[in-house]
């Protein structure tokens, strides 16, 4: 059964702690509520990501999850949520460390406000990916990088092994935790996708403007680099064309997880585009964008709800598509990069 599976996601899992639709954040000892409650969802990426990946109606069993969790009773919690969707688990416990934890503060108009505690994430074990990832083979693997300690410095040799086996592979980002931006940056030669935000692409590539630093991906041999900016929509390069595509217009309940959806989204067509026999060079400029357009669906979809995965459902994707696919699309911008 395991050698069926076609996407296999990776990296740091925690439990998300969420208040959201807050009116302010309260000063030193003043106690506010949380109107819309406070929710316990499952979080990190590669969590969402393969959650997102199966309620976009991707069949049982084809979806795999590697992270590490604590031996604290959130390990059963992420279990359990992850197996209820279809997913396979590949989950490392590490004794004597708790569950990674991030609370997240929501305040109407406003971006998050994330506090974490990366936990077992700080000891998930290279051999223990690498086996999985090597005993599997999955046709795309994608990897959460950041928040992984000593890690984070070997995932380059988890992606040069897709590259040499033909296994197509998505770099996501967050701020290093303990390491300099650079320690990624063996690892772009290998990277056919690679996401990030604005604000870590000036991290990796230290380049303030965003088509320079998407220019210097492109340079280090990231396949196609992929730039999210909130309400300001996605950029990219391909194919020496400089892709902008503005955002889709949703009213904004809890942004939390909405990279995530955008990657599962880009996921989803790539499979898509694999099952019909193609490859990424066999893409157009004009067909990456629509790739990006379903992404920003996904993500629009995930705003829409409290947590990081509620949202991302197909049905709402394709209705938040036939409302305002065409107009988003007609309004992409492609240049001369």
């Amino acid at each position: 059964m395991e050698q069926d599976v076609d996407i296999l996601t990776a990296g740091f899992i925690v439990v998300d702690i969420i208040a959201a639709g807050l009116s302010k954040i309260p000063v030193p000892g003043e106690l506010i509520f949380a109107p819309l409650g406070i929710r316990l969802r499952i979080g990190g990426h590669p969590a969402n990501v393969s959650i997102d990946l199966m309620q976009m109606n991707l069949e049982k069993g084809k979806v795999g999850t590697v992270g590490a969790v604590g031996d604290d009773f959130l390990k059963d919690f992420i279990k359990n949520i992850l197996e209820s969707k279809g997913l396979l688990t590949y989950l490392q416990e590490v004794k004597g460390v708790e569950t990674g934890k991030t609370v997240i503060l929501v305040v109407k108009g406003e971006d998050r406000r994330y506090i974490n505690e990366p936990g077992a994430n700080l000891s998930l074990s290279f051999d223990h990916v690498s086996s999985i990832l090597r005993k599997v083979k999955p046709k795309i693997f994608y990897i959460a990088s950041g928040l992984l300690g000593d890690f984070d410095f070997r995932v380059w040799e988890l992606v040069k092994f897709c590259k040499e086996n033909g296994i197509i592979t998505m770099i996501d980002l967050v701020k290093p935790l303990g390491k300099d931006w650079n320690y990624i940056h063996p690892a772009l030669k290998y990277s056919d996708i690679m996401h990030c935000n604005v604000l870590e692409l000036r991290g990796v590539s230290g380049k303030a403007d965003v088509k320079d630093g998407l220019r210097w991906l492109v340079e280090r041999g990231v396949g196609i680099p992929i730039i999210s900016d909130g309400e300001n929509g996605v950029f990219s390069i391909f194919k020496e064309a400089y892709i902008r595509q503005p955002a889709f217009k949703v009213k904004v309940v809890d942004p939390t997880g909405a990279g995530d959806a955008l990657c599962a989204g880009i996921l989803f067509k790539v499979y898509e585009l694999l099952k019909s026999g193609k490859t990424l060079k066999d893409l157009s400029v004009d067909e990456v964008a629509k790739i990006l357009l379903y992404g920003q669906a996904a993500g629009a979809a995930c705003i829409g709800m409290i947590g990081t995965t509620p949202g991302v459902t197909s049905e709402r994707i394709n209705g938040i598509l036939d409302e305002q696919g065409e107009k988003v699309l007609s309004r992409t911008l492609i240049e001369k990069a």
